[in-house]
């Protein structure tokens, strides 16, 4: 049958935990007919093993998409979106997983209810996996104190405060274009995002329903906090230009000024934060600030 929902994993070089989340797709507990996808991309270690094997083994629910050479992450996670039939698309990358069984069933039944969301978010727990340290997700200010089943979210909320991780998302296909992730550079999980809360209203159930590890292997681990903040800078700047939005404008502002304010200054960066802070003037036309950051930079 056509899936209702599908399931996107993209995995590489995740052998200790792909298992895991394949577990946590098969306990799914559903009244519909869904699909995982997992696009595996040319992993050096016994990833793609273990995955062949799951597919072997479920050949009417898992896809197994592959390649001879290593086709990146982004390309990775389009292969597998495009090959998604569901009416739903869900994600879970290769080292995360599920915990609650009816995860998948809430997030349908809500939307299926609800035509007017075009996306679902639930709350999670972090395993820092180096450390074997646990921690609550950033959600906990929505719901101390009481006994929602969960809270709306828009653009606003999103841009201010990160919400969520891949592993939560159930959305519905139609509200995104894929080509919309053409036309950026630096396109990740925030544009995703950000595109859905357009389209649609946006809704988080309280409920925990999954673990995601935070290994220190990931893509941006490795890079400094002064370039990730630039790359955060970026982000911004490009969902801004693109869409017009004086919404990320002002978010663009903000981390602008904290990487001005933030980091220690030296002869590498000096002349990047005097763009940075020309950047700014166009933008307020705020002489006596030009100055400030100009003689802190220089100084």
């Amino acid at each position: 049958m056509t899936p209702l929902l599908s399931i996107v994993t993209i995995t590489y070089n995740h052998e200790p935990f792909i298992a895991k989340t394949i577990e946590g797709v098969l306990m799914q507990q559903v009244n519909f007919p869904i699909e995982l996808i997992i696009a595996e991309d040319c992993s050096t270690d016994g990833t793609r093993a273990i995955c062949q094997q799951y597919a072997e083994e479920y050949p009417d629910l898992i896809r197994l998409i592959t390649s001879d050479s290593n086709v990146g992450a982004i390309a990775n996670e389009r292969r597998a979106m495009l090959a998604a039939r569901g009416k739903y698309i869900a994600f879970c990358e290769g080292d995360d997983y599920w915990t609650d069984p009816l995860k998948l069933q809430k997030q349908v039944d809500f939307l299926e209810a609800h035509p007017d969301y075009s996306v679902t978010f639930h709350r999670y727990k972090i395993h820092h996996v180096e450390s074997d340290q646990w921690s609550p997700d950033d959600l906990g200010y929505l719901f101390d104190g009481n006994h929602l089943e969960g809270v709306d979210v828009n653009t606003y909320m999103f841009l201010h405060r990160w919400i969520t991780q891949y592993l939560t998302i159930v959305y519905r296909k139609d509200a995104f274009d894929l080509s919309i992730a053409d036309k950026y550079t630096y396109y990740r999980d925030s544009h995703l995002i950000y595109h859905l809360l357009e389209a649609g209203k946006g809704y988080i159930f309280s409920f925990v329903g999954g673990v995601y590890n935070r290994t220190g292997n990931g893509v941006y681990a490795t890079l400094s906090q002064y370039k990730m903040q630039k790359i955060q800078i970026a982000v911004f700047e490009e969902l801004w230009k693109q869409n017009n939005d004086n919404r990320v404008r002002e978010m663009y502002v903000f981390n602008v000024k904290y990487l001005l304010n933030s980091f220690k200054l030296d002869n590498t960066n000096r002349k990047e934060l005097l763009n940075y802070a020309f950047s700014l003037f166009l933008i307020d036309k705020n002489i006596k600030n030009l100055i400030k950051y100009i003689v802190k930079v220089l100084k």
